[in-house]
């Protein structure tokens, strides 16, 4: 598939949100869900909350949160308690209509900056695991979730 043509990476914006909301409905084989208000309430408390906007459809977005965030994850808290500065990240959704263009390489280049980024991906997702290993993340451990065993991964800065 050839690459999105001239997307813009920008903030969240009061209007994505019943997109993403969507998105990320339909993407729970890999995130967990959301509502409106929980996806309000998450982007306020994230360090990045970005969309790949082409032409006004939203082709995909990433939410972190940055260290010390009061977040209700066990997840998050692994991370907490092995980690001193890092960048948490939550979720990344690609919509379907953009997958194999580039979109989430896209989207990881403007969240990978000068502190390592932790994130963790369910053991079943295969071609999740590749994409983050292209990357240079590193499995540091495994966390049993809602009867999910979640890598743990981090990319060091």
């Amino acid at each position: 598939m050839s690459p999105v043509e001239n997307p813009v990476i920008r903030p969240i914006e009061h209007h994505d949100l019943d997109p993403i909301v969507d998105l990320n409905q339909a993407a729970l084989e890999g995130v967990g869900p959301l509502d409106h208000e929980s996806l309000a309430l998450l982007v306020k408390k994230s360090d990045q909350a970005l969309v790949l906007d082409d032409g006004g459809q939203i082709g995909g977005f990433v939410i972190t949160l940055p260290t010390g965030a009061t977040y209700d994850s066990s997840r998050y808290e692994w991370f907490e308690d092995r980690l001193e500065e890092y960048v948490y990240l939550d979720r990344i959704v690609v919509a379907e209509t953009h997958r194999r263009k580039g979109v989430a390489s896209r989207l990881y280049d403007a969240v990978e900056t000068d502190l390592p980024v932790a994130l963790e991906v369910y053991d079943t997702n295969a071609p999740s695991l590749e994409f983050h290993r292209r990357r240079g993340y590193q499995k540091v451990g495994e966390l049993e979730h809602a009867g999910k065993r979640n890598l743990m991964l981090l990319k060091a800065s």
